[in-house]
């Protein structure tokens, strides 16, 4: 019995292998369905696009392609976004151009699905002119933008800095026949917050409420986290009381919370959201063991913030960038150098040697201990630097009277592009002129102004 029914089976296993990556599975599958006369067609094979895009690569999931070609099958639309979504998924603004391309010159016509992961492919890779160009191109392919294309578009604006054109956009779809959803307003409100137009937030906000829409989750954690970030806490944590009262609250906002209260040194409330959190039966992620980490190394229970990261990763989560960089910088604080150093080799261990803020909580600790030869093999050993990696070094260099070796440190970090702290620059000068060498204050000079002009 091999016919369309046939395939529609072989399609449904094909589609439930490759979404949960077993690939060679659906290879196997497929030759015996081709040995057995079921013959493949175009959703068997984008289906092994799927899967070879998620799990393996772009270029291996592009060239199915070549094996539709090779079996007298044209690739359709569904391909095509497909093969965008996975640009996408690999930033690849570039290759995700050249693909929608490739689809035009073989004459499928892009659908708005098309456009839309194109453009949030362009956008989130900062590729702004280039995805305004193919939002404009839209009208001369008659394909009409839909809701979630201005979503895209307002995202992207505000993620890029247009604020007021995104703006401008949200006013004018407002006044269009458009309904617009909880996504719209969430995505203003976002970008107008993070900008520090918080009196247009505040005006969004309430237009929201006289529009029959309910506020979810997004919202509120938008508006709580844009007040802690302007640092009007007592009115963020008025929102959160509020909030609490209906039980419209999650996890990430008790985490919003517990970190304001800890910037604030309000430790004993902190501690208090923490156990109303865990006894909420929340289920504890990445962001909840960061923030209760955070909370114990600034509160100075070091122990439990360990014992934490043990029942992280025993349920399964791996420490990330932010918690080695927690636990290093509190680890430094307390004095305990070697026990940081050795947090900071098990970070480099686990594939993320990258976290600069780690390695600068490390140098200052060593510099603030005297260990300034330590610091300087840490500095050398950096594959990425930036301005604070150098400035505890200088600092400390000069506060050791050895000026020289700080002028030299200096203008390496000159030579790499990266500037020089102006505090760190005036400490280096003085020290050198003071003790009479002039041509090392020129040198540095020379090099600081030459880095200017390359900015």
């Amino acid at each position: 019995m091999v016919g369309k029914s046939s395939t529609k089976i072989l399609n449904v296993c094909i589609h439930s292998l490759c979404k949960i990556g077993n690939l060679s599975k659906a290879e196997t599958v497929i030759v015996d369905a081709i040995r057995l006369k079921c013959l493949p067609d175009v959703v068997t094979y984008n289906s092994l696009i799927s899967g070879y895009c998620n799990f393996i690569g772009l270029d291996e999931g592009h060239a199915i392609t070549q094996r539709m070609a090779d079996a007298a099958i044209k690739p359709d639309v569904i391909t095509y976004n497909t093969l965008i979504a996975g640009a996408r998924k690999y930033c690849l603004p570039l290759r995700a151009l050249d693909l929608f391309d490739e689809m035009l010159q073989r004459r499928i016509s892009p659908d708005s699905w098309s456009y839309n992961t194109l453009l949030d492919c362009l956008f989130k890779c900062g590729y702004l002119e280039e995805a305004c160009k193919v939002f404009s191109s839209m009208e001369s392919m008659n394909v009409s933008p839909c809701l979630v294309t201005y979503n895209t578009l307002l995202n992207g604006l505000c993620t890029s800095g247009k604020v007021i054109d995104a703006l401008k956009l949200f006013r004018k779809l407002q006044q269009t026949c458009f309904s617009l959803d909880i996504v719209t307003y969430n995505t203003i409100i976002d970008g107008l917050c993070k900008s520090g137009m918080l009196t247009l937030a505040r005006e969004i906000l309430n237009e929201l409420g006289k529009t029959g829409l309910d506020p979810n989750m997004i919202t509120y954690t938008t508006v709580l986290s844009c007040c802690f970030r302007y640092k009007k806490y007592d009115r963020g944590f008025e929102i959160f009381s509020s909030l609490s009262e209906k039980r419209q609250i999650d996890n990430f906002m008790y985490c919003a919370v517990i970190s304001a209260l800890i910037k604030n040194g309000r430790f004993e409330e902190a501690n208090f959201y923490a156990q109303s959190m865990l006894q909420y039966g929340f289920e504890m992620d990445q962001a909840c063991y960061n923030t209760l980490v955070y909370l114990c190394c600034k509160d100075g229970r070091l122990e439990v913030a360990l014992q934490l990261v043990d029942e992280m990763e025993g349920n399964g989560l791996k420490c990330d960038s932010y918690t080695f960089s927690i636990l290093i910088d509190s680890l430094c604080k307390m004095g305990f150098l070697d026990a940081a150093q050795i947090q900071l080799n098990l970070m480099e261990m686990k594939g993320l040697s990258a976290n600069l803020v780690a390695y600068n909580c490390l140098i200052d600790g060593l510099c603030k201990s005297g260990a300034i030869e330590k610091a300087m093999k840490v500095v050398n050993g950096m594959r990425k630097k930036d301005t604070f990696t150098y400035a505890s070094l200088i600092h400390s260099l000069c506060k050791n009277g050895k000026y020289r070796l700080a002028s030299k440190f200096a203008q390496s970090s000159l030579r790499e592009g990266i500037n020089i702290l102006p505090s760190a620059q005036r400490v280096v000068i003085l020290g050198l002129r003071r003790l009479g060498y002039k041509r090392d204050v020129k040198k540095l000079l020379d090099a600081i102004n030459n880095n200017r002009h390359l900015y």
